[in-house]
């Protein structure tokens, strides 16, 4: 078993690279989740979405003892998933995908979020930046060089979905309640979060994954030790980095 309670796991995986068939991963859905995936208009969508589900459930069922399609799963009002069954499992996680790409997050705190964001050309930064940044954050964007205002765009989004995730609160809540200008450039770091949260983020979580951001959040105390491991899923093996 490669995740408990007792400290933080992060996985990726690449869909093209996993090693698992989506045959397999698929008999481990619910009702409702085999119901979404065949929503979904593309094939590659319905592909992903059953191997990032699938995938989930048997980490989990490894991890907690039980068979992986019995896990029932809620989700807050603010739609953060959690595992609603087994009950008290002391267990939580939290997920993002991009593309082929998936990142997971696992540990006892439910203040944990992760998320990864593909490096690509955005449209409009700037008005991006005033409408959703803080005012230092939005300083920084216009100021920096037009070759570097994309990556650096995609990194505060992918670290301000972490903080947010984490959090559990609104995406329009969570936009306003912290700034990151002078910390971004930083792999870890503390970040005030409202009145009652502070949020340890660490960026880059994989270095591996070229053309990606990934950021990883959690609520741990100050001088608490942050013991993270971090595995690669490739063909079958995780594999720790």
């Amino acid at each position: 078993m490669i995740i408990s309670s007792k400290g933080v796991t992060a996985i990726h995986t690449d869909v093209q690279a996993i090693g698992i068939p989506a045959e397999e991963l698929s008999a481990l859905l619910s009702d409702d989740e085999r119901n979404r995936a065949d929503s979904l208009r593309f094939e590659a969508d319905h592909t992903r979405f059953i191997i990032r589900r699938g995938l989930l459930r048997q980490i989990l069922g490894t991890a907690l003892g039980v068979e992986p399609s019995m896990i029932r799963f809620s989700a807050t009002e603010v739609g953060k998933p959690f595992i609603a069954w087994p009950e008290q499992s002391g267990l939580h996680f939290n997920l993002s995908h991009s593309g082929d790409q998936i990142v997971y997050a696992f540990s006892g705190l439910p203040e944990t979020g992760i998320d990864i964001e593909r490096i690509r050309t955005v449209d409009d930064i700037d008005r991006l930046a005033r409408n959703y940044f803080s005012a230092e954050e939005y300083a920084l964007i216009i100021n920096l060089p037009a070759w570097e205002k994309n990556k650096a765009f995609i990194k505060l989004w992918c670290i301000k979905e972490a903080l947010i995730k984490a959090s559990g609160w609104t995406l329009e809540h969570g936009l306003a309640a912290f700034d990151v200008a002078t910390q971004y450039r930083m792999n870890r770091f503390r970040v005030p979060f409202g009145d009652t949260h502070t949020l340890t983020c660490i960026t880059p979580v994989f270095e591996h994954i070229c053309g990606f951001a990934t950021a990883l959040a959690i609520q741990i105390d100050e001088n608490e030790p942050l013991n993270l491991r971090r595995y690669s899923l490739q063909n079958g093996e995780y594999i720790e980095l």
